[in-house]
């Protein structure tokens, strides 16, 4: 009897720590410096598995404000998250693959010289 309970108890830890990435949440932040080149100007927090968006996007926005003072926080997502940027515009992209989120956010930058910054997935 105590060998099936192990067993099980094996089993569910085993299958929630699969579940547990699915659960995460990613938040991106940016200090944004419009009319600079969007990757060496501005600070680009990017923060990951994390159990809520609401702690994402709080650590994202205190390693923000560290660096600098006009943070915005851009994106939260659950499973992959993109943002691309020019010198007068910014677009963001969430999808189940960094390829896919990463095409969203070109898409939603709309502007000449839209170029990913940063991406990832959780």
């Amino acid at each position: 009897m105590r060998s099936r309970l192990t067993a099980a108890a094996l089993a569910a830890f085993i299958s929630l720590a699969h579940a547990a990435p699915a659960l995460a949440w990613g938040a991106i932040v940016v200090d944004h410096h419009y009319g600079e080149d969007p990757e060496d100007s501005g600070y680009v927090m990017l923060t990951q598995k994390h159990p809520t968006p609401d702690i994402a996007t709080s650590e994202a926005l205190l390693a923000c404000r560290d660096n600098g003072d006009d943070c915005e926080v851009v994106l939260t997502f659950r499973q992959c998250g993109a943002y691309a940027a020019s010198r007068t515009n910014y677009g963001v992209g969430e999808a189940a693959s960094r390829r896919q989120a990463e095409r969203r956010a070109l898409a939603h930058c709309k502007a000449a010289g839209c170029r990913v910054v940063v991406s990832d997935c959780q």
